[in-house]
């Protein structure tokens, strides 16, 4: 059972690792669209996951979502595993309430939503680099201090799950044979006491990067307006709300 537990906690830090980088080679069409269109584009699909509980309006997101996806380039496979995992925690999340109420309509419905606005979201993260991101939100006039609070937590993040999948990685390339519960327990506990060190050390390498660099934010780029994605998503925003 406790291996069980361990790859899962090892298979969970890997997801959630790669769930905030960007790391697709190819250059597709929504690479070259500006950062803020994006974003703003973004949270225009994300509200209209979030705005319903009609199953129409959300499998018409979830579509719109990869058939921009697949005409752009994309690989509608990279897509759907980086976003299938919350869904399904949201289906064991509401499982209970779905059947005390005998309503299994929302046990549909929910998961979709949620199916929905994290695909949304991966788009983003698949066609916009991280400083991208922080060069649309300046963009859209968003404070200097909160970018810097943003972009602190992003890197913070990104070392921590490193940290917690490297240590699990060296844990399990270091066991030769099956151990016991109590091994388990007690190589666990000194494998959190390592990663918590690793935490404090990758936190004043992290520091000292940053002081060596100015601590500046900044980028620059060309990128065309978007106008097809524009008409694209003003098309399925009216379609959502004729349904």
């Amino acid at each position: 059972m406790h291996l069980l537990i361990e790859k899962t906690l090892r298979s969970a830090t890997a997801y959630f690792q790669d769930f905030f980088i960007h790391e697709y080679g190819r250059k597709t069409y929504l690479h070259s669209v500006h950062p803020s269109v994006k974003l703003i584009g973004t949270v225009f699909l994300i509200l209209l996951s979030i705005g319903t509980f009609d199953l129409k309006k959300i499998v018409l997101v979830i579509l719109a979502v990869y058939i921009l996806a697949f005409n752009t380039g994309l690989s509608l496979l990279t897509l759907a595993r980086r976003s299938i995992l919350f869904p399904i925690f949201s289906v064991i999340i509401v499982l209970p309430v779905a059947l005390y109420g005998k309503n299994f309509e929302y046990l549909i419905a929910f998961p979709l939503r949620v199916f929905s606005s994290i695909s949304s979201l991966q788009l983003f993260i698949l066609t916009t680099k991280f400083n991208e991101t922080l060069f649309g939100l300046k963009k859209l006039k968003i404070p200097e201090s909160m970018l810097h609070i943003i972009w602190i937590t992003y890197r913070y993040t990104i070392s921590m799950f490193r940290d917690l999948l490297n240590v699990l990685i060296a844990r399990e390339s270091r066991r030769l044979r099956r151990s016991a519960h109590l091994e388990t327990l007690r190589g666990g506990s000194k494998s959190l006491g390592l990663f918590l060190l690793r935490s404090f050390e990758t936190a004043e390498r992290v520091e000292l990067a940053m002081n060596s660099r100015g601590k500046c934010i900044s980028y620059g780029g060309r990128y065309t307006s978007g106008s097809l994605y524009i008409t694209y998503l003003a098309g399925v925003g009216i379609w959502w709300m004729m349904l």
